[in-house]
């Protein structure tokens, strides 16, 4: 594995030379869905679905569960592909600024009391479980509006 120091320096999230692979992780629970709003840009302050960078030398799936347990603290397993979206974010000049490849993943709590209340946690400032009727209410990232429409789901 490859020390932070060494992948801080060659950060290239913002204005990148290639495209970044991103998870996302949706566990649904009662007719809700998980959703953290996001600390960091891109998409600071936005509601979206736990998730994040996949790291060098880390396995897809592996990812996605980390990044559950990292911003909610849920123990999630990966049961199946939701979708794949592309995030192509421009500046105001009309260059790329965020370039991502983003898998997400229908997954399920292995872990803890169902009923439990998401603790966020890294990289968010709230997570919260959201009836799927009440989306439309939240700003949601772009991202993430096109996997719901994509999946049929919540509009």
């Amino acid at each position: 594995m490859v020390d932070k120091e060494t992948l801080t320096a060659y950060d290239t999230r913002k204005y990148p030379i290639r495209p970044h692979v991103g998870v996302g992780v949706l566990l649904i629970r009662d007719n809700t869905l998980l959703l953290i709003k996001r600390k960091y840009n891109p998409d600071a302050g936005y509601w979206s679905i736990p998730g994040g960078h996949l790291d060098i030398g880390e396995k897809v799936k592996n990812a996605a569960e980390r990044e559950a347990y990292e911003e909610t603290g849920f123990k999630v397993k990966v049961t199946k592909l939701a979708g794949i979206i592309d995030k192509i974010m421009y500046d105001k000049t009309g260059k790329i600024e965020y370039h991502y490849v983003l898998l997400n993943f229908f997954v399920e709590q292995i872990e803890g009391d169902e009923n439990q209340p998401p603790v966020p946690d890294d990289d968010a400032l709230d997570a919260r479980f959201v009836p799927f009727n009440q989306l439309k209410d939240y700003k949601l990232t772009e991202s993430l509006i096109e996997l719901l429409v994509q999946l049929k789901i919540g509009f």
